[in-house]
């Protein structure tokens, strides 16, 4: 199998990425009052909702197709429940970026309950996380020549994908952190 086409590496890079963007998500929380890092915000303007879009997308291409061929009706409620918490938490995401961007100014203007917000999704997003990691478990060892085609025709519409998804996608390279929170 091809690198580009390592399932397994696809799904623990999207993992990592989106556990990065959650524990920005909480420090920028804790730092409203104090002054939020400006550099974490801008990230997160530029990759909340991309990455998250990468995100449902992947598994509704790759990840849900292959449960779906191995597992059939038995794995179909752990996935609808995975896509109403797509559909939730992309609305979720939508109100912070939109509140971010508020905070770039140096005057600051923080929405009220901004900061609920950001712990409530920060919350879901781990839950949602810690529920993919099951699903992972339904997922074979080894994949069949045709989930690996799947996996490439995803990535062929998906050649481009953002910062810093593609890095961690790149084998043996290093990438850049969002700070102290990754834990």
């Amino acid at each position: 199998m091809h690198a580009s086409t390592d399932i397994r590496a696809h799904i623990e890079a999207d993992a990592l990425l989106q556990r990065e963007i959650s524990h920005a998500l909480l420090a920028i929380a804790d730092s409203l009052t104090a002054g939020t890092d400006r550099r974490v915000v801008r990230i997160l303007i530029r990759t909340l909702e991309a990455s998250w879009s990468e995100h449902v997308s992947f598994q509704d291409g790759v990840v849900f197709p292959i449960l779906t061929g191995r597992h059939g009706v038995e794995v179909q409620v752990l996935i609808d429940h995975r896509r109403a918490e797509h559909a939730s938490l992309s609305q979720q995401h939508a109100k912070i970026s939109h509140h971010l961007d508020s905070l770039m100014p140096a005057e600051q203007t923080i929405a009220d309950g901004l900061e609920k917000l950001l712990r409530s999704t920060h919350m879901e997003r781990l839950s949602h996380l810690s529920l993919d990691a099951e699903l992972d478990g339904w997922l074979p060892e080894n994949f069949t020549d045709a989930e690996c085609s799947l996996c490439e025709k995803w990535l062929r519409t998906h050649a481009s994908l953002r910062f810093p998804l593609s890095l961690l996608r790149q084998v043996g390279q290093s990438f850049p952190r969002l700070g102290k929170w990754l834990h």
